[in-house]
């Protein structure tokens, strides 16, 4: 039999395996997790379940309103009236100080409210709920920002590893070339600015390896944040480079169809034009009375004993039910200034909407292109890169072999070096413009 505490500590230590283990994430489980668990979608959902309750709010104050009072008095001095003399058998024209009431005074009262008509209530009602669908679109933004962030995030780390893995390589290969040109100088086969000159060029190398290696940490912490995961949490990137530029070089994205009456903006704009109509039905509403009826309900105790518990000592009650009427009559225009501008934000409203969708629609035009360059940018820099890494590689031979010079050496290398951050930044160019021309289109 395990005791509680041996039960305990195998719980914390299978859990602390757990935590060791890396997680490993594609490109889409790693968008999936910061829309379900990033910081920026889980505070875009409390703020759409602030709004529901909101209009739970706004609809409770059209349902019956009962509220229960009670009031205790303890007259120390018991208010005294003046009355003619006359009354008690005293002389005309005077007055006889009398006490009326009693020392203990108990209320307890129930009253209750029933609003039956007020065009305000119907149209905020209606409104609150339009903001929560706002609210829900402005979700929707949240969660394709997030899945940009993301998806930038992720290229960049991928991008960072490709990148030390090239200077990876290139220190490996400067480094036996450099062994064997020292073997040389100090057998007299070569010069000492030979070897110089490709210490020069590790010394560069190393400089940019160790760069690219914090630049890959920072990197990996920003995704973390961004899937809302600890920053220190060991993260696998399931998927390559190679394969998701093959899997976003394609021309045919550039002749997919938008979807723009789904897209979060169109809806956020759409949405606000609604909430600008609800306006002017709210405002015109001012115009109409509103009517609502209550009832009211008192049980007085009037005691010179505290005896309030007494089964037979009398309460007096008292009961009202009636019903209320306003009718606007007058504002001094105020009513009229305040429907006017309501009139006036519903026409931006739909200025708004109109420039949101040729907003969108330019934005589909611009990320066409920008893709499109990107695609032949990339291409272009991909043969540059395998052309830059054969001439490296042959330069290296004819170095090796005595009949090529150090200056020869250093150009290649430089070349080599150049064109890999060239085509490392056109892959990252590819991807996040095809991410961008997917958020244009809507088809996320």
């Amino acid at each position: 039999m395990f005791s509680k505490t041996k039960i305990l500590l195998i719980g914390l230590l299978f859990a602390t395996a757990v935590q060791a283990q890396p997680l490993s994430l594609s490109l889409e489980q790693a968008r999936q997790m910061a829309v379900d668990s990033s910081y920026a979608t889980r505070n875009a959902r409390y703020d759409t379940e602030k709004k529901r309750k909101e209009v739970k709010e706004v609809l409770a104050a059209g349902l019956p309103q009962v509220n229960g009072s009670a009031q205790f008095q303890n007259f120390l001095d018991i208010p005294v009236s003046l009355v003619p003399a006359e009354f008690t058998g005293g002389e005309p024209g005077d007055f006889t100080a009398l006490q009326f009431g009693t020392k203990y005074n108990l209320t307890a009262g129930l009253s209750a409210s029933q609003l039956i008509f007020d065009g305000t209530y119907l149209v905020g009602l209606k409104a609150s709920k339009t903001v929560v669908q706002l609210s829900i679109n402005q979700e929707l933004r949240t969660e394709m920002e997030i899945k940009l962030n993301v998806g930038e995030s992720y290229y960049t780390v991928l991008l960072a590893e490709e990148n030390i893995k090239v200077l990876q390589e290139n220190l490996d290969n400067l480094d036996k070339t450099l062994r064997d040109t020292r073997a040389l100088y100090e057998n007299g086969l070569t010069e000492e600015q030979d070897v110089d000159q490709l210490q020069l060029n590790k010394n560069q190398v190393q400089i940019n390896y160790d760069r690219s290696l914090q630049f890959l940490d920072v990197s990996r912490q920003t995704l973390n944040f961004l899937l809302g995961l600890e920053l220190e949490r060991d993260v696998v990137l399931s998927d390559k480079i190679e394969d998701l530029v093959k899997l976003n070089n394609n021309v045919a994205y550039l002749e997919t169809a938008p979807n723009l009456t789904a897209h979060p903006d169109y809806l956020l704009a759409k949405s606000n034009l609604e909430i600008q109509e609800l306006t002017v039905r709210g405002e015109k509403s001012y115009y109409y009375p509103s009517l609502s009826a209550f009832f009211n309900h008192q049980q007085v105790g009037q005691r010179n004993e505290f005896n309030f518990l007494d089964g037979d000592e009398p309460w007096y009650p008292t009961t009202i039910v009636g019903a209320t009427v306003n009718v606007p009559i007058f504002s001094g225009f105020r009513r009229n200034a305040r429907l006017a501008q309501a009139k006036i934000g519903f026409e931006q409203g739909l200025l708004q909407l109109e420039q949101t969708e040729e907003n969108l629609r330019l934005g589909i035009t611009r990320s066409r292109s920008n893709y499109a360059n990107a695609l032949k940018t990339w291409e272009n820099q991909k043969q540059s890169y395998e052309l830059a890494r054969r001439i490296s590689e042959k330069t290296n031979i004819k170095y090796t072999a005595g009949v090529s010079t150090s200056f020869e050496l250093n150009v290649a290398e430089s070349q080599l070096l150049n064109e890999q951050g060239k085509y490392i930044e056109s892959a990252y160019n590819l991807l996040t413009a095809k991410q961008e021309l997917d958020a244009a289109l809507n088809v996320y």
